[in-house]
């Protein structure tokens, strides 16, 4: 899988109570790379993901994938539930990469 990462992403499974997200910075060298992303419905939820784990397709898709609703977001169909209870500040930053804009939304 090529570096510097795509912007989309689907993970396989809910974190932080959601599946779809943006890889907005990115960085580290060789096995500790990184990827900081953020939720596409919800900007506090942010994620810090080695790169090691990006790149498995068990865990991580490049592209969002069209999702049911409630398998997209669970937390949305449930009326004042929250998507996340911790404090995402320390976890990832909202500041985009330098090359944020040239950089694709997914492998073609």
């Amino acid at each position: 899988m090529q570096w510097p990462p795509n912007k989309a992403w689907t993970s396989a499974s809910l974190r932080e109570g959601f599946r779809h997200f943006v890889a907005v910075h990115y960085g580290g060298r060789g096995t500790e790379r990184w990827v900081h992303l953020v939720s596409v419905i919800d900007p506090q939820a942010r994620l810090r993901v080695p790169w090691q784990e990006m790149k498995d397709p068990c865990l991580w898709t490049s592209g969002w994938l069209q999702l049911p609703r409630e398998e997209a977001n669970p937390a949305a169909t449930v009326p004042g539930a929250p998507a996340s209870g911790k404090d995402h500040e320390a976890a990832s930053c909202l500041h985009p990469s330098k090359d944020f804009d040239a950089r694709p939304w997914f492998s073609e």
